[in-house]
């Protein structure tokens, strides 16, 4: 199971970006929270697209990633 990503920081602002996540996190994120919740920052002339507010992500990854890594791994014990 991947660990949490740190946050980055940018003006007060908490986040991470989707794309930077490892890849098991990433593919569960798309396809578990809401398009809505995906924000751009703009930082320094520079639009950072696909960015989740660092407590909107550490939300999803302890009531999401973990469970879903845990079923996963119940799935191939039960399978041994």
């Amino acid at each position: 199971m991947s660990m949490k990503v740190p946050a980055e920081y940018f003006k007060g602002i908490e986040y991470v970006q989707i794309s930077s996540l490892p890849k098991e996190q990433k593919q569960f994120i798309c396809e578990s929270i809401s398009y809505k919740s995906i924000i751009t920052i703009l930082k320094e002339k520079e639009l950072i697209t696909n960015c989740l507010q660092y407590q909107h992500y550490l939300s999803w990854y302890e009531n999401v990633y973990r469970g879903k890594v845990q079923k996963l791994k119940n799935q191939d014990l039960a399978a041994a």
